[in-house]
Formats: C-alpha cells, sequence, structure tokens
C-alpha cells in the first residue's frame, strides 16, 4: 500500500548510498552527488555518478524515480536502471566557445513559457514577459548524431557576455528566425502532412483554406511556440485573417491561431485548452491554459481577459465624454439650453456681471449725502 511507502528523502538517500552497489567495480570511487535542477517547464532533484575525469556526466531524475516507485514499480528493477542511466556515454562537447558572445549568438534561439509557472527558473535568467508569457534564452549544439541538445542562458552568463539583455533579446531573435523559420498552415494541412495516406472523409474536415483554424510552428516543431515573438509575425498573421484573432496555447511546440469574430467567447476556448492541456499534453509541453488576443488596431498582444477588461474600460471612458456637458468649443442643442437655463432660474437667482455690480455700487455711494443732509435738516427743526 502507498502509505507503506518510503518518503521522498528517505529514497534519495537510499539511492545515494546504494548505486554503486549496481555498477561495475570502476565507479567504486565515484563521486555521487544530489542537485536541484530547474528547467523550463521542469524541477527535479538529480543526482550524477561522477568518475574522475569524466566531462560529461549523465544526470539522473530522482524524482521521476520516485514517482515511479510510489505507482508500484519495483525498486530493484527502477535501481537497475538507474545504474544504467549512470553508465550511459554522453558525446564530448567543445564548450570553450560558450565564452565567446560572438560565436554564442550564432547559436542563439527563443523558447516562450507560462512566467508564473516557471519563476525559479526565469529569476535566474534573462527572460522578456508579454502579460504572463515570458521569452528565455537559449544556445543550441548541432551535430551530435543528430540529437540537438541545448543549455539556457543565465544571468551569471549575460553578465561574463558583456552584452544588455535588450542585444542578447535582439540577437536571439534573429538567429531563431534563421534557424528555425516560422510555418503558418490551416489545421487541414497539418494533418494531411501527420498521416497523409490516411482517407478523410469529405464531411469530416472544411476544404483546403476554408477552416479559419490555423497552425503556427516552425520548421522543425519544436520549441516553436516562440515563433509568435518573431518580429512582424503578430502583423503578418493579421493581414492573412483580415481581424483581430486569438492565440490557443496548444504546447510550447505551436499554438493554434483563430479569427476574432466578434461572436465567439474566449471563455469557452479557454476551457477547451484547459480540457485539452490536461488530458493530453504533457506537463513539460505545455505552454498556458489562457487563451491570448491580438487587437490589431492597437498592435497588442495580451491575454483575452485582459483584452476583454481594457475593451470595457474604454467602452465606459467613452460613455461619460458623451455624457459630459462640454461649454466651449462644442454646440449645445438649443432645447438642453433652454432646459438649463429653466432650472438656473428655478435654483438660484439673476447673476450679474462685475460692471453691473460696480455701477450699482456707484450709485449707492452718490446717494448717501444727499439722505445725511436731509436727516440733519429735519433734525434742526424738530429743535
Amino acid at each position: 500500500m502507498k502509505d507503506n511507502k518510503m518518503s521522498f528523502e528517505t529514497f534519495v538517500e537510499m539511492a545515494k548510498a546504494g548505486i554503486k552497489s549496481y555498477l561495475p567495480e570502476a565507479y567504486r570511487e565515484a563521486d555521487v552527488s544530489v542537485k536541484e535542477m530547474q528547467k523550463l517547464n521542469e524541477s527535479y532533484l538529480g543526482m550524477t555518478v561522477g568518475r574522475e575525469g569524466q566531462a560529461s556526466v549523465p544526470n539522473i531524475n530522482l524524482t521521476g524515480h520516485y514517482q515511479e516507485y510510489l505507482s508500484g514499480g519495483d525498486l530493484e528493477q527502477i535501481l537497475t536502471r538507474m545504474a544504467e542511466q549512470a553508465q550511459m556515454e554522453i558525446p564530448e562537447l567543445k564548450i570553450g566557445w560558450l565564452q565567446d558572445y560572438e560565436q554564442v549568438k550564432r547559436h542563439l534561439f527563443i523558447r516562450v513559457c507560462d512566467a508564473r509557472e516557471n519563476e525559479t527558473f526565469l529569476s535566474m535568467s534573462p527572460h522578456k514577459e508579454t502579460d504572463g508569457l515570458a521569452v528565455s534564452y537559449h544556445i543550441a549544439f548541432e551535430g551530435l548524431s543528430g540529437v540537438q541538445a541545448s543549455t539556457s542562458i543565465t544571468d551569471k552568463m549575460l553578465e561574463m557576455y558583456g552584452v544588455t539583455a535588450e542585444q542578447l533579446h535582439a540577437d536571439a531573435l534573429e538567429n531563431s528566425e534563421r534557424m528555425f523559420p516560422a510555418v503558418y498552415k490551416s489545421m487541414a494541412e497539418v494533418m494531411m502532412g501527420i498521416a497523409p495516406e490516411m482517407t478523410v472523409d469529405a464531411d469530416m474536415m472544411p476544404p483546403m483554406g476554408e477552416s479559419p483554424l490555423m497552425v503556427l510552428t516552425n520548421d522543425q516543431g519544436v520549441y516553436g511556440a516562440g515563433t509568435l515573438f518573431y518580429p512582424g509575425q503578430m502583423e503578418e498573421i493579421a493581414a492573412h485573417m483580415e481581424s483581430d484573432f486569438f492565440i490557443l496555447p496548444s504546447s510550447v511546440h505551436e499554438v493554434l491561431i483563430l479569427p476574432d469574430d466578434g461572436q465567439t467567447d474566449y471563455r469557452d476556448l479557454q476551457i477547451m485548452v484547459q480540457q485539452i492541456n490536461e488530458a493530453e499534453v504533457a506537463s513539460t509541453d505545455r505552454l498556458s491554459d489562457r487563451v491570448y488576443h491580438y487587437d490589431v488596431s492597437d498592435h497588442l498582444l495580451e491575454k483575452a481577459e485582459t483584452f476583454e477588461h481594457r475593451m470595457e474600460k474604454k467602452e465606459q471612458l467613452h460613455q461619460k465624454s458623451a455624457e459630459r456637458t462640454v461649454l466651449f468649443g462644442e454646440e449645445i442643442p438649443a432645447s438642453k439650453v433652454q432646459d438649463r437655463r429653466s432650472g438656473d432660474e428655478d435654483r438660484k437667482p439673476e447673476r450679474k456681471s462685475v460692471l453691473q455690480r460696480l455701477n450699482e455700487k456707484k450709485e449707492q455711494i452718490k446717494e448717501q449725502p444727499k439722505k445725511d443732509t436731509l436727516n440733519r435738516h429735519r433734525g434742526a427743526a424738530l429743535e
């Protein structure tokens, strides 16, 4: 039963202490170390078993193996597989060029991730965020027996290179476009490309070019969601769509584009994205549960909910502006002027100009001596 399983801490100590007994004699003096690993969409406790003189050492995912153990995996078999991983040979990489930015920038490319889900990784790496989506920067290693590996640019590396984050961003975008050109196709074209030999019922798929759903990725189909941030990419899509559009984050490898017809509720799209992410997309490949929107007139990429709130505020300001009485520089309908004057007369006495008030005061002053003289004459007569 799961309640009788050892804790993760105990599992780690057991693996660290016992792994050598599953390895050949050559590993008896090997150094076993455990370290927290931070990657995009993934963090785990890793273990390495390194012999003296080894340049590259495989990293064993202890977190993953523990989950296998909790799911009922046999402990002996798990340790045997861990030992096999520890003995895997990694092709030796010549990494001296990684210290030279002029060489590095020819291998730069971008990846995009959910900023909130990757806070720890991003806290140690230069990145650029757009309403919850973060662009990070990576170096590609090519020619490893057909397998492409990469490493992330960290804040320490950026400091060593002596370039600004803005320069890194510009260079990574330019090189990404060169290495991994954007590919923009209809969903029908993508489906036919996946299984061209498959017979598709005409009633099941709309004619080529008529489906509004488009797919944006790169020519490798790997980390293709980053093409969303290629210079001018949004404008090109908008020109094709001839409207605003929604972005459905299918995975880190691609995004789906749907025109905003003014009738579609982004909440329905968001529920669909969340359900697909949960059921079909591996956690390491998930991009976001949020649907995004591109506003053509404002040239703005943002969450669909952000767009809706922004439009609501605009509408409120427009209504207030329309209701506000403008006293200068705008004609007021005669009926409204009359209504306003009538109301003013009922509420307060007639207002006099400054000149009128001054003239009245002068007249009062002129009359005052005459009144005093008249009073004196009256007093004398009484005496």
